[in-house]
């Protein structure tokens, strides 16, 4: 059919031999290989996870504070009032 019927246009690829297959609905994934972690490692890693994130805001605070001094924008300091002489 000619495309200015409605048909597909003359570089369009040939249509596969068959059809493709639908993926399985009902069948069920393939059990895990992984071990559960247990109640102490988890702790474990719970305390490690903590250490670090305490070391990282201690981190993160040392840098807030060295660069406070390093702001473009810091406000200019105030010059101190004229005196007004009495001549």
């Amino acid at each position: 059919m000619p495309n200015w019927v409605g048909g597909e246009p003359p570089d369009t690829p040939a249509r596969l031999e068959s059809e493709l297959q639908y993926p399985a609905v009902n069948e069920r994934p393939p059990a895990r290989d992984a071990k559960v972690v247990s109640e102490e490692e988890q702790a474990k890693i719970e305390r490690e996870l903590a250490a670090a994130r305490e070391t990282q805001a201690k981190k993160a605070a040392q840098v807030k504070k060295d660069r406070a001094g390093m702001l473009a924008n810091q406000p200019k300091p105030t010059a101190p009032a004229a005196v007004p002489s009495n001549q």
